[in-house]
């Protein structure tokens, strides 16, 4: 079973009825961690000023809404523009959602001409998969749904922007990797198993959407 969510500003709540076993880089659970919800935080820009300790402040908000055991994010998207999409293969569902900005956007190896230092933008994945998972599958499925996420956006910048450099993530982005709790697991989650593929396909058109609607979005504004 996977994930319902509630969206009531400024949080975007996903929410198991089970704790889940989970792997992130998230600032509030980093590591290995069991949780049954993942929170993201809408802030502006005058939310996280110079010298704010952005976990202090992302802790304190969950506490006062009373989520502190979540998994915990933070984005500047508006977040009614989050973006779900699932994917099956056999028996292997996968479910992912996920928030995405691009202002703070560069290409891996950070070229000094892309660093965006004083914008904010990132890309928050939670990405979830029904079966039992090791903790070695649990990392190469964190590979899996980071390499889907750049896939997603190189696609999606050559089909609108040919002639430009282009984006493969942000500096803060983050991804949650989650699958339920089971002795029995699975030992590997590559490109070629169910695992991968389901997770693979849910994540890269979740990216590819979302990453549509904010260069659509921009283009708009400008």
């Amino acid at each position: 079973m996977g994930f319902g969510y509630t969206l009531e500003k400024p949080w975007l709540i996903a929410e198991f009825s089970e704790l889940q076993r989970m792997l992130s880089w998230s600032i509030t659970h980093p590591g290995f961690s069991k949780a049954n919800r993942v929170a993201w935080l809408e802030v502006s820009n005058s939310d996280l000023f110079a010298g704010v300790d952005a976990l202090e402040f992302l802790k304190q908000k969950m506490a006062a809404s009373g989520i502190d055991q979540a998994v915990g994010l933070m984005t500047s998207r508006d977040i009614r523009h989050h973006h779900l999409r699932e994917s099956s293969i056999s028996d292997t569902t996968a479910q992912c959602m996920l928030t995405l900005g691009l202002d703070n956007g560069s290409y891996v190896g950070f070229p000094g001409d892309q660093i965006q230092a004083k914008r904010y933008g990132t890309i928050n994945t939670l990405c979830h998969v029904n079966i039992p998972l090791s903790d070695g599958a649990l990392v190469e499925a964190s590979s899996i749904v980071t390499q889907a996420k750049t896939a997603a956006l190189l696609d999606c910048h050559k089909e609108r922007f040919s002639d430009q450099n282009p984006i493969s993530g942000t500096g803060t982005d983050c991804v949650v990797v989650a699958c339920p709790i089971a002795t029995a697991r699975e030992p590997y989650a590559g490109l070629h198993t169910n695992v991968g593929q389901a997770m693979g396909d849910a994540v890269y058109h979740a990216t590819f959407e979302a990453a549509n609607l904010w260069w659509h979005q921009k283009a708009e504004k400008e």
